[in-house]
């Protein structure tokens, strides 16, 4: 029905995902072995890119989703990698420690105020959850906002730590 000559499917991880259908040659050439030879392999590689634009459009989403729940939070966000770079920061930690994203994403963990820094840092070296620590988050001037901060441990399998997590919220309410 779609007058092609040739029709080579396309296979990811052992299941049809399309097909590439080719129309005769230009030049009305039969298409040789060598032709269906490198065709298969094109087509192969491009089953590969379709799976890998499928998997990114699924990773942006779960991004976006991810983003969504921490700018409606009223609690700041803050992770750092197990270097103890910021990772992520979300918009009510911007607003509370007073410095933005562009920054704190710049900074490592001992260059964040020692109120943070203290609870995430212990839990990035031992693994173990720091709960419901207070503590007084310094700003302009002589102004210090009291915090309440929860840290815990995100790893990659039972016994690495790749990124520490801390959830903090302001108490002067």
């Amino acid at each position: 029905e779609l007058g092609g000559e040739l029709a080579f499917p396309m296979f990811s991880e052992s299941e049809l995902t399309g097909f590439l259908v080719l129309g005769p040659k230009l030049s009305g050439d039969a298409y040789y072995p060598d032709d269906i030879e490198l065709l298969a392999t094109l087509v192969s590689q491009a089953a590969i890119a379709v799976k890998n634009a499928q998997l990114y459009r699924q990773v942006v989403l779960v991004n976006d989703y991810i983003e969504n729940i921490l700018s409606t939070m009223d609690s700041g966000v803050i992770t750092v990698d197990a270097h103890g770079k910021v990772a992520l920061v979300n918009a009510t930690a911007e607003r509370l420690t007073g410095l933005p994203r562009s920054v704190l994403t710049l900074m490592t963990i001992d260059q964040l105020s020692q109120s943070i820094s203290g609870p995430l840092g212990a839990t990035l070296s031992d693994g173990d959850p720091r709960p419901q620590v207070e503590s007084v988050l310094p700003g302009e001037g002589d102004r210090q906002t009291p915090i309440v901060c929860s840290t815990c441990a995100l790893r990659n399998d039972p016994n690495a730590v790749v990124r520490a997590l801390l959830v903090f919220s302001d108490l002067s309410q």
